[in-house]
């Protein structure tokens, strides 16, 4: 009875269209005042005929396609959302990562600065040892060269000391000398 009641309106419609609109010329010799309800009633089966037999399918066809339209917004919505708790996901695991990284880097900072606080305290204890044996070593050679110049100094002095008295002496000189050691080697006989 709806679909009924829609097509009797169509066809008013059409009617008032066909009176506004000038029909104009002669169709098979009716009168003019049929033409407007005719024009009406042909109006409304044609589009009754475009409804039934082009408008339903065409119906079905879009309400086929909205629904795969909803099933495809429905598969991108969830699709949305696993990308979307993906890349909370990835985001999460990113910043576990930066904040491993931040510790990693904070940790070999501190071991970097330990281990270069190792390496100047070991630094300075070689430089002190090396020092302490440079030290030994120069003081070993300071009396080394001190006994080797006692020596050469000894040496040139009673050299010097035998050219000398062997240019500046003469027989006399000698002979006195001679006498005195021998009185001095007299006087000291043993048993006195």
């Amino acid at each position: 009875m709806k679909g009924l009641g829609i097509w009797a309106l169509v066809f008013l419609c059409a009617l008032v269209f066909a009176f506004f609109v000038p029909l104009g010329g002669n169709f098979f010799g009716l009168p003019g005042a049929l033409l407007p309800p005719l024009f009406a009633a042909n109006l409304t089966l044609f589009l009754w005929l475009l409804a039934r037999f082009v408008g339903k399918p065409m119906a079905s066809f879009l309400e086929a396609r909205g629904g795969a339209i909803a099933d495809e917004l429905a598969q991108a919505q969830q699709r949305l959302a696993e990308a979307e708790s993906l890349r909370d996901e990835v985001s999460r695991r990113l910043a576990e990562v930066e904040g491993e990284i931040a510790a990693m880097r904070a940790r070999a900072e501190r071991e970097g600065a330990a281990e270069a606080k190792e390496i100047a305290e070991q630094t300075v204890r070689d430089e002190q040892r090396f020092l302490e044996r440079v030290n030994e070593e120069i003081r070993r050679r300071t009396a080394e060269a001190r006994d080797t110049l006692s020596r050469e100094t000894a040496e040139l002095t009673a050299r010097l000391t035998k050219e000398l008295l062997g240019r500046e002496l003469t027989g006399d000189d000698r002979r006195r000398l001679l006498d005195k050691s021998l009185s001095a080697m007299r006087s000291a006989k043993p048993g006195e």
